[in-house]
């Protein structure tokens, strides 16, 4: 029975180093960061978080004018990449303009000054690894 136990906790510990973090809500303020085994707590304000296969939270609301920030402390070489080229040019300013080309680890940032709805994906995680950014 003492084997069972220790085998049920090793892969408890296992489950939780691969998961994909919090689950968040429609504005990111609830939920976690992390996955892949980094990160962990709450994502900040105007910031995405990347998990293991996902963005944390999918869906976030900015005013105009906010900057953006993709944050990835998964372990796990993520981008961002956006689903239009309307999403793509409002994308400006920040450490760079338009797409996130692969990282690891570390952040990036971009500026909104058009109000509109932008969706974005990951193209090493896609279908799947999906996020839509409200700018109003």
């Amino acid at each position: 029975m003492r084997k069972l136990s220790g085998l049920f906790g090793v892969l408890m510990l296992a489950i939780g180093l691969v998961s994909c973090g919090g689950g968040g809500d429609a504005t990111g303020t609830g939920g976690g960061g992390g996955g892949g085994g980094g990160g962990g707590g709450n994502c900040p304000a105007n910031t995405f978080c990347m998990g293991s296969t996902t963005f944390i939270p999918t869906t976030r609301t900015v005013a105009v004018g906010a900057v953006v920030t993709w944050t990835n402390d998964s372990g796990v070489i993520h981008n961002v990449t956006w689903n239009d080229a309307t999403a793509r040019a409002a994308a400006t300013a920040g450490d760079d303009k338009g797409d996130i080309a692969d990282f690891g680890s570390g952040s990036h940032t971009r500026v909104f000054n058009t109000p509109g709805t932008y969706g974005f994906h990951c193209t090493i995680h896609s279908p799947g690894m999906t996020g839509t950014l409200t700018v109003q």
